[in-house]
């Protein structure tokens, strides 16, 4: 019988710890050949998706590519073009996006934007293997206790989550037009809270939560916490 194709990765993250975890176990699979990998502690300081980078993975046109929320985030803000070119050049690629902390609508967002799997970082290791073998057979991947979470959360927001829109600088200095409450509270956003954390961090209720963030996407001209955290992380307001 002739032997199964290897599954390619292309791999890329900014936590040192999580990124070699990870990548040992991934080398140790022998179904699995790493052939693009990135680790990018200073996602803060440049474009964390450098141009070779990008390049190696179209080259490599892997069949998973796993990054980070957080890398991805920045990549989108502050290097749109390299991320757009990615995706143009490897459209037959599965995504799998790694969470530290789990947001309904950024999971809804990516998966409308061709995600494949939604990976919490503080998972058992070893289902990062379980993981690429998953989306490379067609599922898409979740740990159980998202399922039902995301379900619920895409019948309600379906029709009113959009493509995801790049940040523009006319956004960025709209910035200048919020309050030190709603600055404080797109801070919050940018970080991955939701309205029930922000509402316990500053001591408000859950209504006075949703009433900010109405107004803060109206001030923007943005459609969602995404596009919000991205406006944010362009003008350089995060680390």
């Amino acid at each position: 019988m002739p032997e199964k194709e290897l599954i390619t990765v292309a791999f890329i993250d900014h936590d040192k710890n999580f990124f070699e975890k990870s990548l040992a176990l991934l080398q140790q699979a022998k179904d699995i050949e790493v052939c693009v990998t990135a680790l990018r502690p200073d996602i803060g300081k440049q474009a964390p998706v450098a141009q070779e980078v990008a390049n190696k993975i179209c080259k490599c046109h892997p069949n998973v590519f796993i990054h980070s929320q957080k890398l991805m985030r920045e990549a989108l803000a502050k290097d749109f073009e390299t991320v757009m070119k990615i995706r143009a050049n490897i459209p037959h690629t599965r995504s799998v996006v790694t969470f530290d902390q789990y947001d309904e609508e950024t999971a809804l967002i990516a998966i409308r934007e061709g995600l494949r799997g939604l990976y919490l970082r503080n998972s058992e290791p070893s289902r990062i293997v379980s993981c690429v073998r998953a989306v490379t057979r067609g599922d898409v991947w979740m740990e159980a206790p998202l399922i039902g979470r995301v379900v619920e959360e895409f019948s309600r927001l379906y029709k009113h989550v959009d493509s995801l829109r790049p940040p523009t600088k006319g956004q960025e200095a709209k910035l200048s037009l919020l309050s030190s409450r709603e600055m404080e509270i797109l801070g919050l956003i940018s970080n991955s809270y939701m309205n029930a954390d922000i509402g316990k961090a500053l001591f408000i209720s859950e209504k006075t939560v949703k009433t900010h963030i109405k107004n803060i996407f109206e001030k923007l001209g943005v459609r969602n916490r995404v596009e919000a955290t991205l406006v944010v992380v362009r003008s350089g307001l995060t680390h």
